[in-house]
């Protein structure tokens, strides 16, 4: 037996030691309801956790953006279906003016809400915005240039390629004109322009004359002008759809007026252009242009869009290239990662690009073709509504994902940080009864050196 070296007291001690440890870690745990409170845990696991961390806080910010860009197609949602609203309102207009039981004045009645209507459209169109970014003025929507003025692409739908579309001018549209010889006056008589009834009287001078005139053309979209004693009329819109019909059955009127029939009538010319397919320029063999005054839109069918406005400076033989780009949309971030995005596009709402402000509802006939503006603007929104009701649904399909995902993420997480409790518990207590244990074997083995003294005495 050996009493400078305590072999059995050290190995006890170490024991103790060891058990100490365990049991310190096993509180640790337990106190802070993690396995892993240190890299020393699991060098491992405290890696991906870190990874894991990092990428749910990610997700919870992408979740946090779909939700925003949510709430930006909610707003112009609103916003859209009340401007559909007012539009089915100024048709119900229309087909009311369209009645011949109604008078110029109820007419110009109805006009006036008409334009109540259209400018409170143009105002929300302009006012309304998220964080101050307008939705519905344009600025949502894909940017565009063309290589010449006068060329506007009001309109890209979203299967549109970024790259260089090339339209020939074979034909510019036209307005229709009218000019009359000198005018006289002096007979009494009603002459109608564009169905609006004048009534001249035999003692109004010529300037009299040409404000009456004037007025009522004023009503269809005709501009007169008095140029020397002679009425120069022009259509203000262009198109084959559009132009000017003086009727006047008294001939003694009509010689005063500088008439040189009893019904005249132009109407202007719509433009007429030839679609470039090539290496340069993307449109496919399939696309079509539909032209209307000085506007075409462009259709494939692949859902293919596209509207150009074509000023009448462009005339027949002009070369357009129109360059479509993909900037201008708002960018959502619906991912934790790089490129994990979808954009909003929302073009242009407002009379203008609808065609509202060509309804000229004082005449049964401008009342009439106001239903058609109506029906083709009540398309265009519905068409606008579809396209942002698209990106909601996928926006809240891709919030659903965020969300599962996230949860998936936080379980796998949970598994490889959390504590399982009972079972950290029964091994606390093992590791208690151990080192109970090794205190109780370090005391006695302390003790064995006092056992060799006694064989001395």
């Amino acid at each position: 037996m050996r009493i400078n070296t305590n072999i059995i007291a050290l190995t006890a001690c170490n024991s103790l030691s060891t058990a100490s440890k365990r049991t310190s870690q096993s509180i640790e745990k337990l106190s802070s309801g993690y396995k892993i409170n240190s890299v020393r845990d699991n060098p491992v696991g405290s890696a991906l956790s870190a990874k894991m961390k990092s990428q749910l806080k990610n997700l919870e910010k992408a979740t946090q953006s779909t939700a925003d860009g949510i709430s930006v197609i909610e707003t112009a949602e609103s916003v859209l279906a009340e401007a559909q609203s007012m539009v089915q309102r100024m048709r119900e207009l229309c087909v009311q003016g369209a009645n011949d039981t109604y008078t110029d004045d109820d007419r110009a009645s109805i006009m006036s809400e008409i334009s109540q209507l259209r400018t409170e459209i143009d105002r929300v169109s302009e006012s309304t915005d998220f964080n101050t970014k307008k939705l519905l003025n344009g600025d949502l929507g894909r940017k565009s240039y063309t290589n010449i003025s006068g060329v506007d692409v009001s309109y890209i739908s979203t299967d549109v390629a970024a790259g260089e579309y090339e339209i020939h001018v074979t034909s510019a549209a036209e307005q229709g004109q009218y000019t009359s010889g000198t005018v006289s006056g002096g007979v009494d008589g009603t002459v109608k322009v564009n169905g609006v009834i004048v009534e001249i009287s035999a003692g109004d001078s010529v300037d009299q004359i040409y404000e009456k005139i004037r007025t009522a053309a004023d009503k269809t979209a005709v501009t007169v002008t008095n140029n020397g004693g002679s009425f120069e009329y022009t259509c203000n819109r262009y198109g084959s759809k559009y132009g000017i019909e003086i009727e006047c059955d008294n001939a003694a009127l009509r010689n005063s007026l500088g008439l040189d029939s009893a019904k005249i009538s132009d109407y202007g010319k719509d433009i007429e252009v030839e679609l470039v397919s090539s290496s340069s320029s993307l449109f496919s063999g399939n696309a079509t242009a539909a032209c209307d005054g000085n506007k075409v839109v462009i259709t494939a069918n692949d859902g293919f869009k596209l509207r150009v406005d074509v000023d009448d400076s462009v005339g027949a033989g002009r070369r357009i290239i129109a360059h479509i780009t993909d900037i201008g949309a708002m960018t959502v971030q619906i991912g934790a990662n790089e490129g994990q995005q979808v954009n909003i596009d929302i073009p242009r709402v407002n009379c203008e690009m609808m065609g509202l402000d060509e309804i000229y509802a004082y005449t049964s006939d401008g009342a009439a073709s106001g239903i058609t503006s109506c029906d083709e603007a009540i398309q265009y929104i519905s068409e606008v509504r579809a396209r942002i009701g698209a990106y909601q649904n996928r926006m809240e399909h891709t919030q659903n994902y965020l969300e599962s995902t996230n949860e998936n993420m936080t379980s796998a997480l949970s598994r490889i940080e959390d504590v399982d409790m009972a079972e950290e518990m029964t091994n606390y207590t093992t590791q208690n009864v151990v080192s109970q244990a090794a205190t109780s074997m370090l005391a006695q083995a302390n003790q064995l050196a006092d056992k060799v003294l006694q064989l001395l005495q």
